[in-house]
């Protein structure tokens, strides 16, 4: 128990040091001009990777020392983005530069003039800042006029975005959220171990301190069908919650928390200390996961007008891509219940190599470096 604390205060320790690290990039392409303009909106210690900021060597990058390398950031940023018009390579030139600080951190924002004709339907952008080095980075687009508002979310799997020029119905944002919410259960790892950690153990019933397969096929369904409903339930509220600043938690202590209880989820299954009712920890740590999900969404929905739409269909869409998962899964583990490589190879040793990996996780997570590739 001893090492369970430690560990988990050297965790939380590392989390608070890492509270303000910022793991989005902000792009509006404004429209209001007589030409194109973007506007790209970074926190600065990501440069660090690249350029040296810090050159005295104190541990702080100053606004002295970010201006002191203004042209060199210039060059490296314009290197990650492309904006085309109509199939031509619009050319980038910075207008303005602006160093801005926000609680610890500081933050640059860099303003482009566009050289190409007005977009009048649609126009293409491909936006790599950070991806190759952090995978957790994200880029929040959006077209900024009178009358368009197109937010979407760019990462390290998703580089381009087609933008449309027109004002995009209620539906069609539900559509396009309910696919965002799909495809992010499909790549979120972390969700979907924690998920599989739940249905694994549920082809068995314990009774006097042991396992047995289920018999029936309707009661390892019925058994599944609670767990999920709990959890989906459970993240529900939090996204809600969380989307709308109703209960606001750091996005860091979050991401280490949710490590946390897939490693929780694992070992159980190792040790088996919850035996009964375990939709009732898919439903406490679902709290925690909801809260996961609406760090992706928040930036995008509390600035759009569609925000019940695109909540409702990136929620669906969540639904739906657990549901595949279950799919896909539950006839597997069903039939090879009764194997007596079940218990050895699926419930014990892939928890034990999730249980690994949740760790490595977390300790990433808090202290902000990378050492698995997912």
């Amino acid at each position: 128990m001893k090492i369970i604390s430690i560990f988990l205060f050297i965790l939380f320790s590392g989390t608070i040091l890492n509270a303000d690290l910022l793991k989005e990039n902000f792009i509006t392409i404004d429209l209001n001009s007589t030409s194109p303009k973007a506007l790209i909106d970074f926190e600065s210690d990501n440069l660090e990777k690249f350029i040296k900021l810090d050159d005295n060597d104190n541990g702080i990058i100053s606004w002295k020392e970010i201006k002191a390398h203004k042209e060199e950031i210039e060059k490296f940023v314009l290197k990650h983005i492309e904006i085309k018009v109509d199939k031509k390579l619009c050319q980038s030139a910075v207008d303005s530069f602006e160093v801005y600080r926000r609680v610890h951190q500081s933050y640059i924002k860099i303003y482009l003039s566009l050289s190409c004709d007005m977009p009048k339907k649609a126009l293409f952008l491909k936006y790599d800042l950070f991806f190759d080095v952090d995978k957790d980075q994200k880029a929040f687009v959006k077209i900024s006029d009178q009358n368009i508002s197109t937010p979407t979310i760019l990462s390290s799997r998703k580089v381009e975005v087609k933008l449309k020029l027109q004002k995009e119905s209620a539906w069609s944002s539900f559509l396009n959220f309910l696919i965002e919410g799909i495809w992010h259960i499909w790549i979120g790892f972390d969700h979907i171990l924690f998920l599989l950690m739940l249905l694994i153990p549920s082809v068995y019933i314990y009774k006097n301190h042991t396992l047995y397969p289920r018999r029936k096929f309707k009661d390892v369904l019925f058994e599944i069908l609670k767990v999920v409903t709990a959890f989906s339930v459970a993240h529900s509220i939090t996204l809600a919650l969380s989307v709308t600043k109703t209960v606001t938690l750091n996005s860091s202590f979050v991401e280490v928390a949710i490590a946390l209880s897939v490693l929780f989820t694992a070992v159980n299954n190792l040790y088996a200390f919850i035996k009964h009712k375990t939709w009732i920890m898919a439903f406490l740590f679902g709290l925690i996961h909801g809260f996961g999900f609406a760090n992706v969404l928040h930036e995008l929905l509390v600035k759009s007008g569609d925000f019940i739409a695109m909540l409702f269909g990136f929620n669906l869409g969540v639904e739906i891509g657990q549901m595949a998962i279950v799919a896909a899964v539950l006839p597997i583990l069903y039939f090879f219940r009764r194997s007596r490589y079940y218990k050895i190879f699926i419930l014990h040793g892939f928890s034990a190599i999730t249980a690994l990996i949740s760790i490595l996780w977390a300790v990433e997570r808090a202290f902000g470096f990378s050492i698995l590739p997912f």
